[in-house]
């Protein structure tokens, strides 16, 4: 009788070992998976910073797109106004019926926004950029008649410095757009990733329940 409960002691004592054997092997997987998810979920907060000031520099660029659109907007409209000035002028000299100045600027306007928004054949653009060239020959053409006559010179000189001002505006436009866009789809790309990171933590946390 004594044999046996030294035996069964024995193997007790056995599979007590072998239980803190396991337990200790699944407390150290447990802290494995604990620092794993841990660090996954500190790499997860910091995408999402980063991808908030991707966003944060996304919403910018495109408030300088509005705000630069708004200056070339109203300079466009400041010079179709002196254009329209200088045509009302030109009549009481001359009553030819010469086609007006404001008008050869709206075509050119329009043309070169299609050049630069459209996507069009070689033969189509190459059509469009002799119109345009065209354009602006029969513009300085006229431009110069005009000058001979001082008041129109000094109109004719402001509206050109409004459409340099409407073309620097323009570009603006066109960087801060795709600076916007830029910044849209490191945004989009960064939190992406944070997901995965965060599908990643996920696992870890479910592998360190399993191990406690």
């Amino acid at each position: 009788m004594l044999t046996e409960l030294e035996d069964k002691s024995g193997e007790l004592r056995q599979e007590s070992l072998a239980f803190k054997d396991r337990r200790s092997q699944l407390n150290a997987e447990a802290s494995l998976w604990a620092a794993k998810r841990d660090e996954l979920n500190r790499a997860t907060e910091g995408l999402i910073d980063k991808a908030q000031e991707f966003k944060k520099l996304r919403d910018e660029s495109n408030k300088n797109v509005a705000e630069s659109k708004k200056k070339r907007d109203e300079s466009n409209e400041k010079t179709s106004q002196l254009y329209a000035m200088i045509d009302d002028i030109r009549r009481k000299y001359n009553s030819t019926g010469e086609r007006p100045i404001r008008d050869l600027h709206r075509e050119i306007e329009h043309l070169e926004f299609r050049q630069q928004t459209e996507v069009l054949s070689p033969d189509k653009e190459k059509q469009l950029v002799d119109k345009i060239a065209a354009l602006h020959a029969e513009f300085r053409s006229r431009k110069e008649q005009l000058e001979k006559n001082e008041e129109l010179r000094k109109l004719l000189d402001e509206a050109q410095a409004l459409r340099d001002k409407a073309s620097s505006y323009h570009g603006q436009v066109i960087k801060f757009a795709e600076m916007a866009q830029e910044y849209h789809d490191k945004m989009i790309g960064t939190f992406k990733e944070a997901d995965q990171t965060r599908a990643e933590a996920d696992a870890a946390q479910k592998e360190f329940l399993k191990a406690q």
